[in-house]
């Protein structure tokens, strides 16, 4: 992978390839020479092609990107080309700067100036990721700052998409699972989490697309395939977004702060943060 500007980062088998232009994304996991996330493939623009993408100040989906919040009537400009919604944040959608370097950990940093230089989202924010490599694997975490002098809405989310098998199993325990329509704007309707299977029990991903969120989910998600088991390990976040396409493209388990569209749902699920305060999502991965 020859990208300008790359981070990488290495722990006895482990290595990391970070790139900060491009989104804070991760651009690849490995271990023992192969893949343990998907990496970026060569030439993508996007940052939720990577590895992992961070979802700062929200994830999934706010619809039209309308809402108001705290005397603000927010109209966030559509950021995807295949959606007319505001999704995942603004952090995939820009530059970070490197924080830190040193031995096998690395910080990102990203700075966000609010309404004061025009922008939509009008609340100040720090956001900050750190990655660290060990024998193990990486921790991962990403951590968000009211720099302001407002409450503000908080979300945070992490965006791994793992290796895919046609055979890959997973397993994680949550107690529900968001409803949503067509554009996986959620109904306002939470089903058992064994609605669609229990994963409880562990499942082979369908050939069928999934795009669903869980919520009261236990922080662990297992997937195991004809290369070892790979365990995603989550403080922070009490959701679980499940994103696997038909195509079998991508295998995304997200640990996320809140539930899809959260500022029109009727049980409103966005955290939101007091000026000088941080909300901060962790993340371990490793594989046995």
């Amino acid at each position: 992978m020859n990208r300008a500007g790359t981070i990488e980062i290495a722990a006895g088998d482990w290595r990391a390839t970070i790139v900060p232009g491009l989104g804070g994304a991760l651009a690849a996991l490995s271990r023992r020479d192969h893949d343990v996330l998907r990496p970026l493939p060569d030439g993508s623009a996007s940052a939720l092609e990577a590895a992992c993408a961070p979802l700062v100040p929200w994830g999934n989906r706010i619809r039209l990107g309308r809402f108001k919040f705290g005397g603000h009537d927010v109209a966030l400009p559509p950021n995807h080309p295949s959606d007319r919604h505001a999704v995942h944040g603004l952090g995939w959608t820009r530059p970070w700067m490197l924080g830190e370097l040193v031995g096998a950990s690395a910080e990102l940093v990203l700075d966000h100036a609010g309404a004061a230089a025009g922008e939509a989202w009008p609340w100040p924010f720090r956001a900050i990721q750190r990655f660290e490599l060990d024998a193990n694997g990486l921790a991962l975490s990403i951590e968000l700052f009211n720099t302001g002098a407002e409450t503000m809405p908080a979300g945070l989310g992490l965006r791994p998409s793992l290796r895919r098998w046609r055979d890959s199993r997973a397993q994680f325990s949550a107690r529900e699972m968001a409803l949503a329509d067509l554009e996986q704007i959620p109904t306002g309707e939470l089903v058992n989490a064994r609605h669609f299977g229990d994963w409880s029990k562990g499942m082979t991903v369908p050939s069928i697309t999934i795009d669903n969120c869980y919520t009261r989910w236990d922080g662990k998600v297992e997937i195991k395939d004809g290369l070892g088991t790979i365990t995603l390990e989550a403080t922070g976040a009490e959701n679980l977004h499940v994103y696997a396409p038909g195509t079998g493209a991508e295998l995304v388990f997200a640990p996320i702060n809140h539930l899809p569209d959260p500022f029109h749902a009727e049980d409103w699920s966005m955290p939101v943060l007091e000026p000088g305060a941080s909300a901060r999502i962790d993340l371990r991965i490793t594989e046995g």
